[in-house]
């Protein structure tokens, strides 16, 4: 019976986020480090596929698939792999040099939605510790 209730607590949105925040993180260090090299001849922009690297954790039955069903919609942002780096992920590299501005855009993107996953991960583990001490009793 303890097993169930423990699944229950821990369940598959911990691990989630714990990885999402993992692949943020290095994606932050990647974008940077474009950011850094914008002078360097040429150095081409990386860049970790995060979405891709979140479909493959949580397994291809899981999330919903985007269907393009106009015109106007915009592509996937799914690519294909590209250089290796020292990271546990692929990079992708798009073969031009640096633009400061898009760099700077995607850093601005992903600490956002890092902000957003560490608040996703309080509020989770805020509720975990309402449960646990009884609903406040």
């Amino acid at each position: 019976m303890g097993d169930f209730f423990i699944a229950r607590l821990f369940d598959r949105t911990i691990d989630f986020l714990g990885h999402s925040l993992n692949i943020r993180g290095a994606r932050q260090s990647l974008l940077t480090s474009n950011i850094a090299n914008a002078d360097t001849p040429d150095y081409a922009a990386k860049d970790i596929p995060f979405q891709k690297l979140l479909r493959q954790k949580l397994g291809a039955d899981a999330g919903v698939q985007m269907e393009k069903t106009h015109t106007r919609h915009f592509p996937d942002p799914g690519g294909s792999p590209g250089k290796e780096s020292g990271l546990p992920w692929e990079v992708e590299g798009d073969g031009r040099g640096v633009n400061l501005d898009r760099e700077m855009t995607k850093l601005a993107e992903n600490n956002l939605m890092y902000q957003s996953t560490v608040q996703a991960l309080a509020k989770k583990l805020e509720t975990i510790k309402y449960i646990i001490s009884e609903g406040g009793k």
